[in-house]
């Protein structure tokens, strides 16, 4: 009967030493790597929550037009309108660059009063005239001259000046570039 004693001490011995690899394997999946695990995936869920509201609160912002300045009606004119004259082919201009060259092809309308007859005819008449006028200064000028919105803005002016030099029966108000590609 002593070895069956044992035996049954063995038994319950073995049970124990079960019962506690059960707990360590409980004690193992609440472990601190498996606290570390949870942390991550929580600073990553927090991390992409973020990321998302800021790229969400990006897209509101550019999809905004950009806020324009409130001016009085006084200060509102509309602009005044013009007749125009066309002078038909485009024109096809080298610029006074000698280190590297350069090309600009333009197309361009005068602006006139409307109603205005006589400078309507005299413009047509003029046309040949006109012309070299426009590729005599178009051709005095650097792509440096040429390659800003201002720059375009003198040139104008200068070219309405230019063309009023030669006109008698009025003055052409406004130079109008319908096409304007410098390369």
């Amino acid at each position: 009967m002593g070895d069956t004693e044992e035996t049954i001490e063995e038994i319950e011995g073995g049970a124990e030493e079960e019962a506690i690899p059960e707990e360590a394997g409980v004690k193992k999946l609440f472990g601190p790597a498996m606290i570390k695990t949870l942390i991550y995936v929580a600073i990553a869920l927090v991390m992409i929550i973020i990321s998302g509201t800021v790229a969400y609160l990006v897209a509101q912002r550019v999809g905004k037009p950009p806020a324009t300045e409130k001016t009085s009606p006084e200060v509102k004119q509309a602009a005044p309108l013009y007749a125009y004259f066309d002078l038909e082919k485009p024109f096809s201009i080298n610029t006074a660059d000698t280190d590297e060259p350069h090309f600009v092809k333009i197309t361009i309308s005068l602006g006139y009063e409307e109603g205005r007859v006589d400078i309507q005819t005299e413009l047509n008449k003029r046309r040949p005239q006109i012309r070299d006028i426009v590729i005599q200064v178009i051709g005095s000028k650097k792509y440096s001259q040429l390659d800003s919105y201002d720059e375009r803005e003198q040139l104008k002016e200068e070219l309405m000046n230019r063309i009023n030099e030669v006109l008698k029966a009025g003055k052409i108000k406004e130079v109008v570039f319908t096409e304007f590609v410098l390369t």
